[in-house]
């Protein structure tokens, strides 16, 4: 038990000292448990308990001369009809009678009364006052606790029967269920203990809404991906397909500015879906809100010199919080938007979501299957995305109801990008010239300018889908020249994009020999090598028998028996 309650009372933010602990001591715990309820009410509330307690000890008073409750009640009220009373009396009458009264009712006084021979002192005579004050700790109070606040989520059934049948406590699973709902709520059922330091942080703790109003449309894109949920025809195959679909908005006006459609969210797709964003606006903004994907963020992309936001002319590229969604919230809701308004509407049975009935999604898989049913291809999804969009553009803007999400974008001032779109599609790496050449991978671009260049790095630009030129720069970004490919090591050299292409395809088949080896691992159908030879090996070092000295005759014509000597008959 020392043990569990050590680990328990270990603080979760330890790197924040100057914040409150998410989990409290027991102790701690215990104390706000036990509240004192005098402490807590108002000077007028203290006021009718005190009324209250001289109302009851001057009727005692009067039942000590001989007088019944009932009589001594009928003659305090008396007294107090015709003024006959002490003025404190009097006063404390008045004062703890309900307002537009002389006095309290009879029931009321004798109720008091009785509370008091029970052992009641003013604090229990407060009004509104539910229950006696806590006057000991039970023992199981903090070995309950630490039961309960398990990231296993034990429910209170089985903290119950884990005190009285393990622990050896005395305690009714009422009383555990009304201990452990009564408890602050960093200690209740959604604790930090129990979610988890992360999502209680998302899910529980206070938050500061940010506001945008202040920022001008342009000023910041932010981007993510989002596996669609919908089943598309693929483009090559036909099977059953879902799409990453890589979206970015304008922070401000919450505006759609470009989306892609991919296999994933990867660099080739990040980089074209912001070359095309770019072109498209006409403009560049100053900042970018991304994840930290290896799509967003990587070399290619990232890199001083070479990397796509550089060239661009992107002034910061702000990476959100790992495990915190609501860093990226404005582009997350519109993708929640974006199932719960359009994939949802657009063909509900080839809608996939989890909420999807699972009855419904297996009929139609197997729908497809069998041939019956034709997906649609991303060409129409395309189109009939960007239609929704037309409508969504038009709706209010969800912190300007007064205007669309469209007019607000329409008051974007261009940025103009240093580069069309060819350029911008465009990845470069920093390579050294050897022989008046430059060698990528297995291809070798070479110009008669590059000679001046010999053992000197240079950028070469060079596009996905056409390896036939490639732009030669210098690290500062002048232009030296286009240089020409002049060496393919294939016979058919397919383009750099194929070529990535085809190494996935490869890495996706050895994955899939692998878990077939394993499957036959399991199955014992694999010959383990290593077995066999040690086999063979023993087999060899077993001792023969020697070879008898005289010649062994075997007659096959004649058989014997081994009990009779005589030839036997043939069968």
């Amino acid at each position: 038990m020392s043990a569990l309650r050590n680990t328990f009372m270990q603080p979760l933010e330890p790197t924040q000292p100057h914040q409150p602990l998410a989990v409290r001591p027991t102790s701690q715990v215990i104390a706000l448990r036990q509240r004192d309820p005098w402490r807590e009410a108002s000077e007028g509330q203290r006021a009718v308990a005190i009324a209250r307690m001289d109302v009851v000890q001057y009727l005692m008073g009067l039942e000590r001369e001989g007088r019944s409750a009932n009589k001594a009640v009928q003659v305090m009220l008396a007294r107090q009809s015709l003024k006959q009373l002490a003025p404190h009396i009097q006063y404390a009458l008045t004062t703890a009678a309900k307002a537009g009264r002389d006095a309290p009712t009879r029931a009321t006084i004798l109720e008091w009364r009785k509370a008091v021979l029970e052992g009641a002192g003013t604090r229990e005579l407060l009004e509104q006052h539910k229950g006696r004050v806590v006057q000991s700790t039970p023992t199981w109070w903090g070995p309950a606790i630490e039961r309960f606040n398990q990231p296993s989520k034990p429910d209170i059934a089985q903290v119950h029967r884990w005190l009285t049948e393990q622990e050896g406590f005395a305690c009714t699973y009422e009383q555990v269920r009304a201990y452990l709902n009564s408890v602050p709520a960093m200690l209740g059922r959604h604790s930090p203990a129990r979610l988890g330091r992360n999502l209680y942080k998302l899910t529980q703790k206070a938050y500061i809404k940010r506001s945008t109003q202040n920022a001008l449309p342009g000023d910041v894109y932010v981007a993510d991906g989002y596996r669609a949920d919908v089943y598309l025809a693929h483009p090559i195959t036909g099977g059953i397909w879902r799409p990453e679909l890589t979206v970015a908005i304008d922070m401000r006006s919450r505006y759609p500015v470009a989306w892609r459609a991919d296999e994933h969210e990867g660099t080739y797709a990040v980089q074209n879906m912001w070359s095309e964003a770019f072109a498209r606006w006409g403009h560049v903004p100053p900042f970018l809100y991304v994840d930290n994907g290896s799509g967003h963020k990587n070399r290619l992309m990232s890199d001083e010199c070479v990397g796509f936001y550089n060239r661009a002319g992107i002034q910061e590229v702000i990476h959100a919080i790992p495990g915190n969604p609501h860093g990226k919230g404005w582009v997350e809701r519109f993708f929640r938007t974006v199932r719960d308004d359009f994939l949802k509407g657009w063909m509900p049975h080839l809608y996939c979501g989890d909420d999807m009935a699972p009855e419904a999604l297996n009929r139609t898989v197997a729908e497809v299957k069998a041939g019956r049913m034709h997906l649609p291809s991303l060409a129409q999804f395309a189109a009939a995305f960007d239609a929704w969009i037309e409508r969504y553009a038009a709706r209010p803007h969800p912190e300007d109801k007064a205007r669309s999400i469209a007019s607000i974008w329409a008051e974007l001032v261009p940025l103009p990008p240093a580069a069309d779109v060819s350029e911008l599609k465009r990845q470069a790496v920093l390579l050294t010239v050897h022989r008046g050449m430059l060698k990528h991978g297995k291809r070798q671009y070479r110009h008669p300018d590059l000679q001046a260049f010999n053992d000197a790095k240079l950028l070469l630009e060079y596009d996905l889908m056409d390896d036939r030129i490639a732009v030669v720069r210098t690290p500062e970004g002048r232009w030296v020249c286009d240089a020409l490919l002049q060496v393919a090591m294939d016979a058919i050299a397919p383009n750099r994009l194929e070529e990535k292409r085809q190494a996935r395809a490869a890495d996706a088949i050895k994955r899939l020999e692998q878990k077939a080896q394993e499957a036959k691992a399991r199955a014992g159908l694999l010959i383990d090598a290593d077995a066999v030879a040690q086999g063979a090996i023993d087999v060899l070092a077993t001792p023969r028998l020697s070879a008898p000295d005289e010649d062994i005759d075997l007659d096959l014509l004649n058989h014997f028996s081994t009990t009779n000597p005589e030839p036997l008959e043939d069968l």
